[in-house]
This record gives structure tokens, C-alpha cells and sequence, in this order.
């Protein structure tokens, strides 16, 4: 994946931009529960006492989003000069400093698989982005979240499995970056392709992926990205 370069000024730029207060207290509390009620069961041997917090933070941790703080916490947007740029900014361009430096791995290693989606960069130019527009009404976040777990209209889709790459969605979302791309001009990342491997005694299942052309990210200040939307606005037009 060969990603242009940021281009100054940013019109817009947010870091960690699904991070919530009630996604980073799942994401510590329930996790810190469990491995404390785990080793409390291991010093004291008292399975009554220890065994209703290990179950709790077993369950607290998958029911109430904690998993997804480690998935979430790279996304970012920028709207800049040559277009919308969201997921793993940050890290993207401290890995591009350190190759810079010859002193990070170059490209051209092992692609990462589309469970680490969230962590990639995914940009479209202006002249590709056919409609954007920040979404806060609670019915179309929901509509994006179900399209996050891939079982939005296509429900085929979600029965084999597959992926869809493009809506970087987060727990807790309050609002969110939504614009529809041309896929032959945008700026896409590389995955490993689908397989199939052998795991003790159960075969598992290829994790097919398909890129999607409604692209999202969740964000953090919904006025401010909108007045930067707004500043560039005539480069939004199709």
C-alpha cells in the first residue's frame, strides 16, 4: 500500500478519536477484576470468595465492550488537503518516520490479517468521496454498528463470514465520520488473503473480507469535524 503524503494544513485532525470515558472503564475494570479475582484464587485457595469476581470479569469484559479497547484505540481522522485519511494514523506515520531514519522494518513484510483492520490507514482523495456527512442520530449509529459486526443489508455476508473492510466502528459511539468512497480511487490496505489452517484437532475458517464503500470512524467532536467539513467543502462536491 502506497500512501501519499499528509499534506499541511490539516483542516481537521483527532487522535484516538473512539476512545470514550465508559469504553476506557470497561476496558480496565472488568479485565483488572478478573486477572485480580484470578490470582487472589491462586494465593488464598478459596474458590467461593475468588469465583463470583473471575466470573464477573469474564463476562463484564465481553458483554460490555472492554475487548475492543485494544482494537479502537488507534483510529484516528484527518481531513487534510488531499482528503480524508482515518484508522491507524499515528502509528502509520511513526512507522514511516522510523523507515525514514533507517531504523524501522521496511516495507514489504508480512501483511497483517483483517482482524487488525482497525489498525490500518485507509484514504480516498476528494474527487473520490461521493457523499460525506457526520452522523449523530442514535438509529444510523446503530445502523453502523450492525454494519461494523457485518450484518448490515448484505446478511449473505455475515452467514460465510465475511468481513467488511471500510466502517471502523467502536462501541459507545456518539457520533460518527460517514462518507461514501470510489474504491477504484481510494488508498486501501494490504491483508493476508483468506485461509485455511489446521488448529489441534479443528479446522479453521478462512476469514474472507470484501472492501466496502461506505467508510466510517467514530468521533469524539462532531461540531469541530463538521466545521472543517465545512471549510473544505467545495472539494466535497461530486
Amino acid at each position: 500500500m502506497n500512501l501519499p503524503e499528509m499534506r499541511e494544513p490539516a483542516y481537521y485532525t483527532e487522535v484516538r478519536s473512539a476512545v470514550r470515558p465508559p469504553l476506557v472503564f470497561h476496558g480496565f475494570f472488568w479485565p483488572l477484576l478478573l486477572i485480580g479475582s484470578f490470582v487472589s484464587l491462586l494465593l488464598t485457595n478459596n474458590p467461593s470468595v475468588c469465583m463470583p469476581g473471575f466470573i464477573l470479569g469474564w463476562i463484564g469484559s465481553m458483554a460490555f465492550g472492554g475487548v475492543y479497547l485494544g482494537q479502537v484505540w488507534p483510529i484516528g481522522i484527518r481531513v487534510d488537503e488531499a482528503g480524508i485519511w482515518i484508522g491507524g494514523l499515528s502509528q502509520a506515520e511513526r512507522r514511516r518516520a522510523r523507515e525514514e531514519q533507517g531504523t524501522g522494518r521496511k516495507q514489504g513484510g508480512k501483511l497483517p490479517r483483517v482482524r487488525a483492520r482497525r489498525r490500518q490507514v485507509y484514504f480516498c482523495p476528494w474527487h473520490a468521496i461521493q457523499q460525506v456527512e457526520v452522523v449523530t442520530e442514535r438509529q444510523e449509529l446503530r445502523k453502523l454498528a450492525r454494519l461494523g459486526r457485518n450484518v448490515g443489508s448484505n446478511r449473505s455476508s455475515a452467514a460465510i463470514g465475511t468481513v467488511l473492510v471500510g466502517p471502523l466502528t467502536a462501541p459507545y459511539t456518539r457520533a460518527a465520520l460517514v462518507f461514501a468512497v470510489d474504491l477504484s480511487a481510494a488508498t486501501v490496505p494490504e491483508f493476508q488473503p483468506p485461509d485455511t489452517k489446521r488448529y489441534w484437532f479443528k479446522t479453521s475458517a478462512p476469514q474472507r473480507f470484501t472492501f466496502h464503500p461506505v467508510w466510517s470512524a467514530p468521533t469524539r467532536h462532531p461540531e469541530k469535524l463538521r466545521a472543517a467539513l465545512e471549510q473544505a467543502g467545495c472539494r466535497t462536491e461530486t
